[in-house]
């Protein structure tokens, strides 16, 4: 499965640049041989082993990569498991708890290697010494991994906030600029459909205008809709566009009703439909084909047929990309575009009030 402009499109929250890489890598090799150059000279077990100098280092080395990388490990699993801001305490918990477990279980190995390879016997003390500063140094590296992972998702956050307002404001400035009043226009609509009324194709037509704006000025000011009031637009919306493309437009809705309490951003359903229309030949020749499904219990899927208009001019992505800023903003998850198989697909998660 190739997945579409994945610079623009899904970027990874928190994701690092080869530039930060190489500058963490260069950072942890120099802490692992410092610290266990230090070791050689301080530990009790290696000061007084005769097994010399670089076989005490490789112990020290090796005791002091496994703590530390061990810990980025636990680190990385926690975060990327635990919310930050919503499971604080459970994420320090599991931290706390992982950390030392993997301190016991390498200076165990510590142990036995420095009595059965370097050859000195430790007594309790010298046992526990090595325990207690081998946690104290993990809890000391890896505070500071947590504490530059809590920066950058926090900056995040707030960079997210940001855009999510920006986009509102647009929003609230173009309803304002194209407003036209409500009751004028419901009341137009309400005297063509009766205008109309011997024509059954003419009436429906009418009452999915009415029904698509009613919901749109119901919904401008949410956050999120239940998923069977998007559905029902987005048949009205789809009614409404057959009736301009007939049999050269073909959609099919595959979503069982035990999925209609569940909560999506209002009209993003809509919004696929209408970048599906916008970007692809739609003919008898070319039929665009369109489905709306579940994957996974989790996932609201839109996927269309692909075959792109040769004087399309170049896509802003502004669609996608308000989709995509408001699921990060209510849920932290990001939608999936991929194209598969000639199709392009479009997975948005579903999500419950308990958000």
């Amino acid at each position: 499965m190739k997945v579409v402009d994945s610079e623009k499109i899904n970027c990874i929250p928190g994701a690092v640049s080869p530039r930060n890489r190489m500058r963490e890598y260069v950072v942890r090799t120099i802490g692992i041989v410092g610290i266990s150059v230090i070791s050689v000279f301080v530990d009790y077990g290696y000061k007084h082993s005769e097994a010399g100098f670089w076989l005490c280092l490789l112990v020290s080395v090796i005791r002091t990569a496994l703590i530390w990388n061990g810990s980025m490990v636990i680190i990385q699993y926690a975060i990327d498991r635990f919310s930050m801001f919503k499971e604080t305490l459970k994420l320090v918990v599991f931290q706390v708890c992982s950390l030392s477990v993997l301190v016991v279980i390498v200076e165990t190995g510590e142990i036995y290697a420095v009595e059965n390879y370097l050859g000195v016997p430790l007594d309790y003390s010298s046992k526990m010494a090595l325990f207690i500063g081998s946690l104290i140094i993990t809890f000391m590296i890896s505070s500071l991994y947590a504490s530059a992972s809590f920066f950058i998702e926090w900056k995040e956050n707030l960079l997210r906030t940001q855009a999510l307002e920006q986009a509102n404001l647009e929003a609230r400035y173009d309803t304002l600029r194209n407003q036209v009043n409500p009751h004028f226009l419901f009341n137009s609509l309400n005297t063509l459909l009766m205008l109309v009324n011997d024509n059954p194709v003419a009436s429906r037509y009418v009452e999915s205008i009415s029904e698509i704006m009613r919901y749109m000025l119901q919904s401008r000011d949410k956050e999120a809709v239940r998923l069977g009031d998007e559905l029902k637009i987005a048949h009205d919306y789809v009614f409404i566009q057959k009736s301009r493309f007939g049999e050269k437009l073909k959609v099919d809705f595959d979503v069982d009703e035990k999925y209609y309490n569940y909560l999506i951003p209002p009209l993003a359903i809509q919004m696929l439909l209408e970048n599906a229309l916008k970007h692809n030949v739609v003919s008898k020749e070319d039929p665009l084909y369109v489905n709306v499904s579940i994957s996974d219990n989790k996932y609201i899927v839109v996927e269309n047929t692909i075959k792109t208009k040769i004087d399309l001019e170049p896509s802003t992505g502004v669609g996608l990309e308000n989709i995509k800023n408001r699921y990060l903003h209510l849920t932290g998850k990001d939608i999936l575009i991929s194209r598969d198989n000639g199709k392009f697909i479009v997975m948005l998660p579903l999500f419950e009030n308990s958000l």
